[in-house]
């Protein structure tokens, strides 16, 4: 091989290698837009379920109080006794409030999400802002839940926005109180880092967060809350937007069965004087009694399964005079007790603590599958009825339901049996 065939294989060589890097090249790029774009689907299928997984959590949420504002407002309007109507007047009105609360936070958080939040200061005084939150809640907490706040013996000024604070609080208090059914809520402040910032807390003895769920605690679209149907609201989200706009850092430490702690920290940009008497304040509140008395001694059992205490007394109301009903506040209680008294029809709330309605269905149904089970829940989406059809339920009631609905529904099925 010559000078000159040597240099002409020599250059094919180089061609050869050049094409193959280009082509390498190229293919890393593809490979590339490959994975952004994989990535962007996924991103973008993960936002659709989560949406959908909100929207039918705040469809649970906003048909909850509902269900009992239309109900006990027709009950309301066919009673003679002044006694039951100024009852059915205090449930319409928390519902009415559990409602507005909720407006409000969806309002404030898609004001926020806009960037369109404004923190106003005012010099506060911020146990006079404790006190004031404790009269807030003064008819919202349980008789069987203590709701304290710990005072400091300073009087302790901040320049804050007042009703951003307080709703940061309420957010959290109101947090608590869904996973707390007995026990105590504590909050309060102190100071710490030499004064350098302020920190407050919400702390309670209620059934706590499993530990893979706290990462996420403080997202608008909770997936795993969510798919449970045991989400923690808009609340927590707010709260954190409202914490970092204001410059300070909200965190949360729990034990599942034993309470959870919420903490948020402030610049402190205030003064601390004037001594104030007392440590510590405590309040419990009342809660509607609910009687399942009957004097129906012969009629047919009805097992109502339901934790809301609200949407329990619009059906014993409905139904006591009719038949004998029995109480079944969560999943447990209500295979326990069709086990034990094999009652004639189930009414079964889907979700419940402990054990939601589906699982408690499916149990029912594999041992005593001719009791009759109807669904009577806030999740009225079109899958929400398929799932309680597929797990055993015979038909699906959705709140907010009229009254004769539901009384030609429990006479079907109870005349049938």
């Amino acid at each position: 091989m010559n000078q000159d065939e040597r240099e002409v294989l020599l250059q094919k060589i180089a061609d050869a290698n050049t094409k193959k890097r280009a082509a390498e090249i190229e293919l890393e790029e593809a490979k590339k837009k490959l994975a952004q774009y994989e990535a962007k689907a996924q991103n973008a299928e993960k936002a659709s379920k989560m949406k959908s997984l909100f929207l039918a959590n705040m469809s649970h949420e906003i048909r909850t109080p509902l269900n009992a504002i239309e109900g006990f407002s027709r009950i309301m309007a066919e009673t003679d006794s002044a006694e039951e109507r100024m009852k059915f007047m205090e449930i319409i009105e928390s519902n009415n409030s559990r409602v507005l609360a909720l407006i409000n936070e969806i309002l404030d958080l898609s004001r926020v999400e806009a960037g369109e939040i404004a923190i106003k200061k005012q010099m506060t005084d911020l146990n006079e802002m404790c006190k004031g939150i404790q009269l807030m809640f003064k008819f919202r907490c349980p008789d069987t839940v203590n709701l304290s706040w710990s005072q400091t013996n300073m009087k302790v000024t901040l320049n804050t926005d007042q009703n951003r604070l307080t709703q940061v609080f309420s957010n959290l208090i109101s947090n608590a109180l869904k996973h707390t059914s007995k026990g105590s809520i504590n909050y309060g402040y102190r100071l710490i880092n030499d004064g350098q910032e302020v920190e407050f807390f919400v702390s309670d003895t209620g059934s706590g967060i499993a530990p893979e769920d706290l990462e996420h605690i403080f997202q608008t679209y909770v997936s795993r809350d969510a798919e449970q149907q045991q989400g923690y609201g808009l609340g927590l989200a707010l709260c954190k937007i409202i914490v970092e706009k204001m410059n300070g850092h909200i965190t949360v430490t729990s034990k599942l069965g034993e309470g959870s702690t919420f903490r948020f920290t402030l610049p402190f940009e205030g003064t601390i004087g004037g001594l104030q008497k007392g440590s510590r304040t405590t309040t419990n509140s009342r809660t509607i009694r609910v009687s399942t008395k009957t004097n129906v001694a012969n009629a047919p059992l009805i097992l109502v399964a339901e934790d809301e205490d609200s949407n329990y007394e619009l059906v014993r109301i409905v139904l006591a005079k009719r038949y004998r009903l029995l109480r079944a506040r969560n999943g447990i209680e209500a295979v326990t007790f069709c086990e034990d008294e094999h009652p004639d029809l189930i009414l079964m709330d889907i979700r419940m603590p402990d054990m939601n309605g589906l699982d408690a269905t499916r149990i029912i149904k594999e041992v005593n599958h001719d009791i009759p089970v109807v669904a009577l829940s806030a999740y009225a989406f079109d899958e929400n009825i398929r799932e309680a059809k597929a797990a055993g339920c015979d038909m699906f009631l959705a709140k907010p339901f009229k009254v004769e609905d539901l009384l030609d529904i429990v006479e079907k099925y109870v005349n049938n049996k």
